[in-house]
């Protein structure tokens, strides 16, 4: 269930607001336009996963590249939500069958 709050707050309404806020150079990749506010949104979300230190939780920048690939791509939210979700329970599931 934390997809969806993160998503709503990270990709919805930080990422959107540094894009009208950071106008800039953007670069087109992969179908999706992504500003200066595309890479800021992604490190906050990483330090944002940081409330417990512990530096692994920085690993959390790489899917926020996705995601708010996803959110650019689509123009939405529901791609970033659902994948985020579907992330978080693929690594449950890992966790679970590692550690029995």
């Amino acid at each position: 269930m934390v997809a969806l709050p993160e998503e709503l707050f990270y990709r919805g309404w930080v990422e959107g607001t540094l894009r009208r806020r950071l106008p800039g150079r953007s670069v087109r990749f992969l179908g999706a336009e992504l500003g200066p506010g595309f890479l800021l949104t992604q490190l906050l979300f990483a330090a944002g996963h940081l409330a417990t230190f512990q530096p692994f939780r920085l690993g959390t920048f790489f899917p926020g590249l996705v995601f708010g690939w996803l959110r650019e791509r689509t123009g939405g939210l529901a791609a970033p939500i659902l994948f985020h979700a579907l992330s978080n329970l693929f690594l449950k599931v890992l966790e679970a069958s590692a550690y029995g």
